[in-house]
């Protein structure tokens, strides 16, 4: 039973743009089984130009989503902007991602008698002779069109399915398929294939019957006179008592032909004398349409660059779309390529709104979306399983959102520090020049002096770290996306945590003397070095300044002062306040009392133990220490495991880290008191 769409109520139907399960932007084919509108014969086929005429559609109601979708076949309804420009192919079923699935181009598509049609031309390739032969010989008859479609209207209900039709949509790609969605989309055939005898409407017979007469009437062999051999021969009797040709049927082809011949003239920017002589000269509708395309394809050579055009994969651009819009429900940061904050795109936005599994359906091109636990827990099973994109897509999106959180924090070693990637994990020669030589007094006799540069080559590694965990089963089904995104965030603070802990394990060995240096294997922080106090003391004005002339009086490799500024305090737990208030900014009342440190240091309270202080110069201008990842990598990252099971989601979080110390000169170290 068919009810119009007023009888919707407000409660049963809520007002909607588009069916359940259709995706913005989506290429949509009509090549499933369920659709019953498509097939190809050969009787068209031109052998000289390669060329076969075709039904691409008539619109045919076929279920998709879980209703109905028909297509409104019209002028105004359909783009052919594509067809127009000689960008619409013939694929191989709708295979939009190989060169070798490209069989041909539609050089034309019209509306003619409530179709959609047109012309194709088989491509030059191995693919495409060998479509083009199973065509001529009549192997092959299905078509399906691959197409995006803009409007949808809701027109009514059958059998309490919904009706929805395709009010404006644009034409792709048009596809060779074996079992076609829309019956009525063939090649045009002046015979009819048995099996469309069960075609159950009557208006498609109907249609098929029109598919009899001849592609271009205005030639109809039936009208042109014999050759001289055949009228030499007697007929026989029944052609004899044939009835003479109708004029007024003639009268009507020659109009229909001078109407296609005006107006692919003029859609192509023919010129008018082109079109008045073919016009005249009684051109068929096929040879003046070759001619259009030539010129069409000639003014494309004149207007061409050598520009290169990028083409974004459609598919890939949906991914982006759908990490966008789970980011932001994760309450991750969007980024554009230069770092800067940037907001959701309007298609994004049309994800936001889905559940994991409803993405999940999306990727699988499911026909409805689940609608119970049930069916959530199957597409994500199926969805995880397989070979399609969402696994790519939640891994992604769990990656930036915990790439966000990772650098929101910020732990106190890479205040002291300087970053250095590595290429591999391998261990890295860290070359420090020892400073430019010194300019030396020109002899006499011109000649200019050599000097030398000094090498400090300390070795530092990065090493591989990972751990495991679970995404629960109830956690993805639930679509708990706030469980997610605290989780990921206690990951990031996690990862931070890691790093501060294996850094000071470095830094603090040889009871926080430091690591042994290549140079002159002595530990960082040594009586040898210039840099370590003799006794421990107090974090005074006096202590600091004895630090800072020490840091002062350290030279390079060539022997040369180098005067290094101490930049930060380092301290533990212990010794914070003691080191705020030796650095505190005061009004003196008298000379005496002036604060020489206040602004000169800053306080940093890293995880050291006991009431040791520290100095450092500026780690960007001369380090003492430095940490990396690999080239590539800023931060840690997560990587789906295992496939859907009883326990949810494997997950693996792995992270690539190294440091280690590369001089002495920019630090000092007090013992403390």
């Amino acid at each position: 039973m068919i009810k119009p769409l007023r009888a919707l109520t407000r409660d049963a139907r809520q007002p909607r743009a588009t069916p359940d399960g259709f995706e913005p932007g989506a290429v949509v084919s009509r090549a499933a089984v369920d659709d019953v509108s498509a097939r190809f014969a050969p009787s068209s086929y031109d052998a000289a130009t390669r060329t076969v005429d075709a039904v691409f559609s008539a619109g045919t109601r076929i279920s998709r989503w879980g209703v109905f979708e028909e297509l409104a076949i019209s002028a105004d309804a359909i783009d052919l902007g594509r067809v127009a420009l000689g960008q619409c192919r013939l694929l191989d079923t709708h295979n939009q991602y190989s060169l070798n699935a490209v069989l041909g181009i539609v050089e034309s598509a019209r509306i003619e008698g409530g179709r959609l049609v047109g012309r194709i031309r088989f491509a030059d390739t191995e693919a495409g002779r060998a479509a083009e032969g199973m065509v001529a010989r009549g192997e092959l008859t299905g078509i399906s069109v691959g197409y995006r479609v803009t409007t949808w209207s809701l027109v009514s209900l059958e059998n309490e399915v919904e009706i929805w039709r395709a009010d404006k949509w644009e034409l792709l790609e048009v596809s060779l398929v074996s079992v076609p969605a829309d019956p009525l989309a063939s090649t045009r055939s002046a015979e009819i294939s048995s099996h469309r005898a069960d075609v159950a409407h009557s208006e498609e017979t109907d249609d098929m019957r029109r598919n009899v007469a001849p592609a271009n009437p205005a030639v109809d062999p039936a009208n042109q006179p014999a050759p001289e051999a055949t009228r030499a021969t007697p007929a026989p009797e029944a052609a004899r008592t044939a009835p003479p040709v109708d004029s007024s049927a003639t009268l009507a082809a020659e109009r229909a032909r001078s109407a296609d011949i005006l107006s692919i003239g003029t859609r192509a920017g023919m010129a008018q004398d082109a079109i008045s002589a073919a016009l005249a000269d009684g051109t068929s509708v096929e040879i003046f349409r070759t001619r259009a395309f030539d010129h069409m394809a000639a003014a494309a050579d004149r207007s061409r660059t050598d520009n290169a055009e990028i083409v974004r994969d459609e598919t890939q651009t949906r991914m982006d779309h759908m990490i966008d819009a789970l980011t932001v429900r994760m309450g991750g940061t969007l980024r554009d390529d230069n770092g800067a904050t940037r907001t959701i795109s309007a298609e994004a936005r049309n994800y936001s709104r889905h559940s994991l599994a409803e993405m999940a359906a999306v990727v699988l091109n499911e026909r409805s979306m689940p609608r119970d636990a049930a069916q959530r827990e199957d597409v994500l099973r199926r969805a995880m399983h397989t070979t399609s994109d969402f696994p790519v897509i939640f891994e992604s999106t769990i990656n930036r959102v915990l790439a966000s959180r990772y650098q929101v924090a910020q732990p106190t070693y890479r205040r002291i520090s300087a970053q250095r990637n590595f290429k591999d994990f391998r261990p890295h020669s860290q070359v420090r020049v020892g400073d430019f030589p010194m300019l030396q007094k020109v002899g006499e006799s011109g000649e200019i002096k050599f000097g030398t540069f000094g090498d400090n080559k300390e070795m530092v590694s990065v090493g591989a770290y990972a751990v495991q965990f679970a995404l629960s089963r109830q956690m993805l089904v639930n679509d708990n996306i706030g469980a997610i995104d605290q989780m990921l965030g206690s990951y990031g603070d996690m990862v931070s945590a890691f790093e501060e802990n294996t850094f000071y394990a470095m830094k603090l060995v040889a009871a926080g003397l430091g690591p042994v240096l290549n140079e002159d294997n002595k530990t960082v922080f040594h009586a040898g070095h210039g840099n370590l106090a003799g006794a421990g003391t107090a974090i005074t004005t006096d202590a600091l300044s004895a630090g800072r002339a020490a840091m002062r009086k350290q030279k390079n490799q060539s022997g040369n002062l180098i005067n290094v500024q101490p930049r930060i305090l380092l301290v533990g737990p212990d010794k914070e306040t003691e080191a705020d208030k030796a650095v505190a900014v005061i009004t003196p009342t008298d000379a005496v009392d002036v604060n020489p440190f206040s602004k000169k240091l800053e306080v940093i309270a890293g995880p050291i133990t006991g009431n040791a202080w520290e100095l450092y110069a500026d780690p960007a201008a001369l380090p003492v220490f430095v940490w990396g990842m690999l080239d590539g990598y800023t931060a840690p990252r997560l990587r789906i495991e295992n496939p859907f099971g009883v326990q949810g989601v494997g997950v693996s979080l792995e992270h690539d880290y190294g440091c280690g110390a590369i001089d002495f000169r920019g630090g000092y170290r007090n013992g403390g008191n």
